[in-house]
Order: C-alpha cells, then structure tokens, then sequence
C-alpha cells in the first residue's frame, strides 16, 4: 500500500533538482478521494495552498504510477500551469525525461496499472488519430459527436 505523503515529498525534491518551479504552499498531506471514478488526481487551490488529491484507487497501484500522478499535479501549482498548456507540457518534458515518467494530459487505468471499476457504456473514436474516448453516462459529446473534435482535431464518431 502507497505512503502517498512520502511520495509527496520525494516528487517534490525532484521537480526542485531539475528547477521546475512547484509552488512553496502546499499542503505535505494527499487528500484520498474514495469516490473518484473518473480521475486519478486533482490539484485544489483554496485560501493560498495547494492540495493535491489522489483517488483511493491508486493505493495499491505501482509507486512509479504514483509519483506521476503527483508530478502531474504538482505541476499544475506552478505559474502559468493551471491548464495542459505549453508551459505544463514543458515542465512534463523535463520530469518524463529525468525520471522515466509519462506524464501528459490524461491517463488510462492500464496505463497505471490500475483496476478499471467504470461502467463503460458509450465508446467515440477519432476518425484522425483512433483515439477512443470512453463515456459511462450519456453526455452531450455522446448525443452529438460531429459537434465536437478530437483534442488532435480529428472528427469523432461514435462506435458503441
């Protein structure tokens, strides 16, 4: 089972050793979401401090697995990184490159090693990149694919 606090604390030290400027207010405690099905970590800005928040999920999960998690939000406390924009993908860059992390936007349970409990019952594909996006309720992405586009900007259809 994860020490979520200590694997804090060490991701922190890394991200200070290649000068990835994480913010100096945040909380030393994870906040353990049991009732995350959909994400894996969230970062929370409230009164001046960051919190970062794993889901229970990722409790018996690989520490590697972990530690990007955590890396990935506490990029998020940097300047300019509350978004997967430019600046956030550059900070991912440094850490996947110094300790073997995959960190980017969005993660699969497979890819962290993870159980998957949601009930998947709407599958879109891109007809671009292939990339399938899952849905277990019936949103308006779902109802309306030709709407929307792939982040790549390739059209979506839906599949199931």
């Amino acid at each position: 089972m994860n020490d979520f606090d200590r694997l804090l604390a060490k991701v922190t030290e890394q991200a200070r050793k290649v000068k990835i400027p994480v913010s100096e207010n945040i909380s030393p405690k994870i906040v353990v979401n049991s009732r995350a099905t959909k994400r894996f970590g969230q970062c929370i800005f409230k009164n001046g401090i960051y919190t970062i928040e794993l889901s229970q999920r990722l409790k018996n999960a690989p520490e590697k697995s972990c530690c990007q998690t955590i890396a990935h939000e506490l990029i998020h406390t940097c300047k300019g990184c509350n978004n997967h924009g430019k600046t956030f993908l550059r900070y991912a860059e440094i850490m996947n490159r110094e300790y073997g992390y995959n960190i980017k936007r969005t993660s699969s349970c497979e890819e962290l090693g993870v159980e998957d409990i949601s009930n998947i019952r709407y599958i879109l594909v891109c007809e671009k990149c292939g990339a399938e996006i899952k849905r277990s309720r019936y949103t308006k992405v779902i109802a309306n694919p030709s709407k929307y586009k792939c982040i790549c900007g390739g059209k979506l259809k839906r599949i199931q």
